[in-house]
């Protein structure tokens, strides 16, 4: 008898925690801030670089700075938790699809042929 792995699918629709689960994955959290990092102060960098350079740089324009660096975050975190659901899903509907063709038996065979 010839048995496939099971994937366990995260298709509750509306339930939080598979959702939660992905943000909090070390590597999703790492890659997002690498990419905050890098897109955030390349935006800093266009959009308070003439008033960092000429000194004109003061308090007010530091909260506009700082949410400059969660727009890349959010976008990253984002996207990769759609690949990785997608990811999931494709994996379960290939297990189910393998799981049901290995429990065929030879009598549907015949049955589905004529």
């Amino acid at each position: 008898m010839r048995t496939t792995p099971i994937v366990e699918s995260t298709k509750k629709r509306g339930s939080p925690s598979p959702l939660i689960a992905y943000c909090l994955e070390r590597p999703t959290l790492f890659f997002s801030l690498k990419m905050a990092l890098v897109v955030g102060t390349l935006l800093a960098v266009i959009n308070h670089g003439q008033a960092i350079v000429t000194g004109h740089f003061t308090s007010d324009r530091l909260l506009p700075m700082l949410l400059t660096y969660c727009v890349p975050f959010a976008v990253s975190l984002f996207s990769q938790i759609q690949g990785k659901r997608q990811r999931d899903r494709s994996q379960a509907e290939l297990s189910s699809t393998a799981m049901q063709v290995a429990m065929a038996t030879p009598c549907d065979e015949r049955s589905e042929k004529r």
